[in-house]
């Protein structure tokens, strides 16, 4: 054994530690009774309370909602078509895929060299027959005018030059339309774009013949779009053209009017064709989108940003921001969303404070403190630092 004598400061070094102990433990107590830690602040009785939670808060507002159903759409185009050859030859040309077009620009060239000659002949046989009517309408002006019996013309023949006049007459007519149809084959050689667009895809190449009907190349305006969607006929509300509907799709969200509901519905998918137009969107032709339509008249409800309900297992509440600046529990029940906001049903009234940021940690009646950072007339109060 050691000899606490014969060894001092062994036996000293105890009472040192303990003394130090003492007023650490002295210390800290007077420390905290005197609220030096925390920024705790006495009550009435003496005791004393946790500083008040930081949180960010928002008020509740009346607003108009309706019910949504959101519904898948597709980008399409006003303007789609399949161009067609209106004459036959050999293809020289083809627009190509991804061309971009204006209205009468060239979409294709057919050889020619059968129409033009055709042009011709049609040409030379008006000449021909506008020399023979020129001739029987100078005879029957010399012969037919006269007195009968100057010239010893009998009736009869009279008759018959008026008749090869008016023959001739009917023959130069019917040249002329046969040269105008021959110009139209002519002119249909060069096919033209009926309205400006993209070329998405050839039907047929350079070298092979085309018929009448032969599709030539897909043409589709990228710039008139609407939004095709399917809503089930049990859905349908009256719905005034002109609506503004809310658009999402490609990452982007915007309002858009709708044109039309048709209101054919399809005898296998009981739905019916909505049609949205769209102005300068961005959207791509074929881009899937989700088009929300109201389900049921709007009404006015108490409504609060999204970020105020608290989720649990067995509830969903809210903290209120009473007189006191004391967070009050309050559970609802939740009703119409829209965007950010969504309806709240239960004690929260219009121009109520809501706890937005914060919430999850608070108890019901804890003291809350909150700074207004948001610009005037917005309903959004941000935390302070």
């Amino acid at each position: 054994m050691l000899d606490n004598a014969k060894n001092p400061i062994l036996f000293k070094a105890p009472k040192f530690l303990v003394a130090a102990l003492v007023l650490a433990i002295g210390g800290g107590t007077l420390v905290w009774q005197q609220g030096w830690l925390g920024g705790a602040e006495p009550q009435a009785n003496g005791a004393y309370s946790p500083p008040p939670a930081v949180v960010a808060v928002a008020q509740a507002r009346l607003m108009t909602m309706a019910p949504h159903t959101v519904l898948p759409g597709t980008v399409v185009s006003v303007r789609d078509a399949v161009i067609a050859s209106e004459t036959s030859g050999k293809v020289l040309s083809v627009a190509y895929v991804g061309a971009t077009v204006q209205e009468n620009d060239s979409l294709a060239e057919i050889d020619s060299n059968d129409a033009q000659q055709l042009v011709a002949q049609r040409r030379a046989e008006l000449q021909r027959l506008q020399s023979l009517l020129k001739y029987h309408s100078d005879y029957y002006q010399r012969v037919g005018l006269q007195k009968s019996d100057t010239l010893g013309v009998p009736e009869v023949v009279i008759a018959e030059l008026k008749s090869n006049r008016d023959t001739a007459r009917a023959d130069v007519e019917r040249a002329k339309a046969a040269l105008r149809s021959a110009e139209n084959d002519l002119a249909r050689t060069s096919i033209k774009a009926p309205f400006p667009g993209r070329v998405v895809s050839q039907s047929i190449q350079t070298g092979e013949y085309a018929q009448v009907g032969s599709p030539i190349v897909r043409l589709v305006d990228t710039e008139n779009l609407e939004i095709s969607a399917r809503v089930p006929a049990a859905l349908v509300q009256p719905i005034e053209p002109g609506t503004m509907l809310a658009i999402t799709g490609m990452g982007k969200t915007l309002t858009a009017p709708m044109r039309a509901l048709v209101p054919v519905g399809d005898a296998v998918s009981r739905t019916m064709e909505l049609r949205v137009e769209l102005k300068d969107s961005g959207l791509l032709v074929g881009s899937p989108v989700r088009v929300s339509l109201p389900s049921a008249e709007p009404r006015q409800v108490v409504a609060i940003p999204r970020d105020a309900v608290v989720l649990r297992s067995d509830s969903q509440y809210v903290f209120v921001i009473d007189e006191n600046g004391n967070a009050q529990r309050q559970d609802v029940e939740l009703g119409y969303a829209e965007g950010d906001m969504i309806e709240v049903i239960g004690e929260v009234g219009p121009e109520a404070t809501v706890v937005i940021r914060g919430g999850e940690r608070l108890r019901d009646g804890q003291a809350v403190t909150w700074k207004d950072q948001a610009a005037e007339g917005s309903p959004v109060v941000s935390s302070s630092s």
